[in-house]
């Protein structure tokens, strides 16, 4: 579980600010609940002419405290106990989700490239079949080759495909579409498509994103300034919730130079094309 913070801006005049400090005072904290997950919390907090009340903020934040969604300029200051709460994976998810459909959407013969997973903490073995339909030749970049095991095996018994495990990135003779889920860009990527959420470099053709879309459930409640990616970390992280497991980027850039503001499948498109003219 955790807070989101809905930030109040004070009303004109005296009375009417004391009337809405006591109003927010009075409602407390919301709570959101769910049948799908645990529940989280919205709270209003007024920015006054002093400022934030950090110390009434976090009494009212209690043991979620250290799990705040907050705006991305507001500063929480260090002696007020409250701390961000920052997605450990769901941008990981995002890039593989944004990845596997513009792939899907190029609509490339599964024979004319190759898909390279980069996951070295093991956390994509369960959607690796995903990605079979999409390419004739999938290899995994990680440090646990013995979780991929039985996933590995399973995609030969009932699909007929070999996905080969690898301890580092390797350049194959096909055009290759790198998913970076850990983000560990090399340079041995240099010829590659690479999808990836830390930063624009480090391929032949780079994929990145910005932000995703909320449920309607959400977003009609949540404060605008709330960053999408954050909120829906939390929610999948912190309170176990599956609403957003093939959520993808609302914004996918690319570094091409060449196809006109085209969408990202046109541009893997013509990067396949290229690569095998």
């Amino acid at each position: 579980m955790f807070v989101v913070f809905n930030m109040i801006q004070p009303e004109k005049g005296l009375l009417k600010r004391r009337r809405q400090k006591k109003e927010i005072s009075r409602n407390g904290i919301h709570t959101i609940r769910s049948d799908k997950c645990l529940p989280f919390f919205i709270l209003d907090v007024l920015d006054g002419k002093k400022g934030v009340d950090w110390k009434t903020v976090a009494a009212e934040c209690g043991r979620y405290a250290t799990r705040v969604i907050a705006p991305k300029n507001l500063i929480l200051p260090d002696e007020s106990g409250l701390k961000r709460f920052a997605p450990a994976s769901m941008n990981s998810l995002l890039i593989f989700n944004t990845a596997k459909e513009t792939i899907k959407k190029a609509a490339i013969p599964p024979d004319k490239f190759s898909i390279t997973l980069t996951d070295r903490s093991a956390a994509f073995t369960s959607r690796i079949s995903e990605l079979l339909p999409l390419s004739s030749q999938i290899r995994v970049v990680t440090a646990y080759p013995q979780r991929y095991a039985a996933v590995c095996a399973e995609a030969f018994n009932e699909f007929g495909a070999s996905v080969m495990i690898r301890s580092a990135y390797e350049e194959t003779s096909l055009p290759d579409a790198v998913i970076c889920t850990d983000g560990n860009v090399t340079a041995a990527m240099k010829n590659a498509a690479v999808f990836t959420f830390k930063g624009k470099t480090g391929g032949k053709l780079v994929f990145w994103g910005n932000g995703t879309e909320l449920l309607p459930v959400h977003s009609e409640i949540l404060p605008d300034i709330i960053n999408p990616v954050d909120f829906a970390g939390a929610l999948t992280e912190l309170c176990g919730c599956g609403d957003y497991k093939n959520a993808v980027f609302s914004e996918t850039d690319s570094s091409c130079k060449s196809c006109d503001c085209s969408p990202a499948e046109k541009c893997f498109e013509c990067f396949v094309k290229s690569r095998n003219a």
